[in-house]
Parts: C-alpha cells; sequence; structure tokens
C-alpha cells in the first residue's frame, strides 16, 4: 500500500441536512394521516419507516472518503453507497479548481460533462480524464491536490 499524502472524510453539509430534515417531516406527517383516515396502519407505517430509513440514512450517515498517495486520488462513498473510484494520475489530463461547489447540489449528480461527487467540502476540483470523461469532487485541499498532479506531470 502507497503512503498517503492527503486523507479527509467528508459529510452532507448541514444544510442538505435541514433540507433532508424539512423533506422528511411533512412526508412522515402525511403517511400517518393518510394511516389514519384509511386504516392501512401497517401499509404506511412500513412506507414511513423505509422512507425515514433510505432518505434519512442517505442525508444523515453517507460520507465520502478522499485519500491522495503518489499513484493518484481515491474516492470512496459509503456507507448507504458503496462507491469506489480512483483516478491514477497517468489516466488523468488535468486538475482544475472550479467555482460555486454549493450552486450544484450536493451527492452523486451529473454535471453535464460529467459525474460529480459533492459533499461538505469548501472547493470543487474537476478533473479531466485521457479517455475524454470529465469527473468533479468537492475537497478541502484542492490546492494541495493541484500541486500533487503537477509534480506528478514534472517527473
Amino acid at each position: 500500500m502507497k503512503p498517503i499524502i492527503i486523507s479527509e472524510k467528508q459529510g452532507m453539509p448541514p444544510i442538505a441536512k435541514w433540507i433532508g430534515g424539512i423533506i422528511l417531516i411533512p412526508l412522515v406527517v402525511l403517511f400517518m394521516y393518510m394511516a389514519a383516515t384509511t386504516g392501512e396502519w401497517i401499509h404506511y407505517t412500513l412506507v414511513t419507516l423505509m422512507t425515514l430509513l433510505v432518505l434519512g440514512g442517505v442525508v444523515m450517515f453517507m460520507y465520502m472518503q478522499i485519500d491522495l498517495n503518489d499513484r493518484g486520488i481515491h474516492l470512496k462513498i459509503r456507507p448507504v453507497i458503496r462507491l469506489q473510484r480512483s483516478f491514477l494520475w497517468e489516466d488523468i489530463a488535468e486538475v482544475t479548481p472550479k467555482k460555486g461547489s454549493a450552486l450544484y447540489g450536493w451527492g452523486i449528480r451529473f454535471m453535464g460533462d460529467g459525474w460529480g461527487y459533492l459533499f461538505g467540502g469548501k472547493q470543487m476540483l474537476q478533473v479531466r480524464l485521457r479517455n475524454g470523461k470529465t469527473r468533479y469532487f468537492t475537497t478541502d485541499h484542492g490546492i494541495e491536490i493541484v500541486d500533487a498532479f503537477r509534480r506528478w506531470q514534472a517527473k
């Protein structure tokens, strides 16, 4: 295993958790109202529990681990989704900082020209791969990651 140069763990930002709560509370109230008016307590209780577990779990507990070593950038998204992506230095054509990470939302999303992994980081990086694909991710160590890529290019 190569030594890790940078390691950071990002959860969903607090505002996303608040928005998730604002969405979940009316849903729970709606499902319980429907259960009371229709008499289908088991059905709506199960729907309510599934909604709380799935949506609540995604918003509250999902995080992204970023590890940077001498081979490249490695992302792990856990625990709700077991997603893992590695961008090796030799596969990367360009790493550039982007502005406005919060403007694009949070979570895993398509950004128009590639997939974005957007969590609680304060900066967003655009990674252009040699195969033509583009990926975005948030980080608190954008300058250090760009510098590490430039150092690898200089070798």
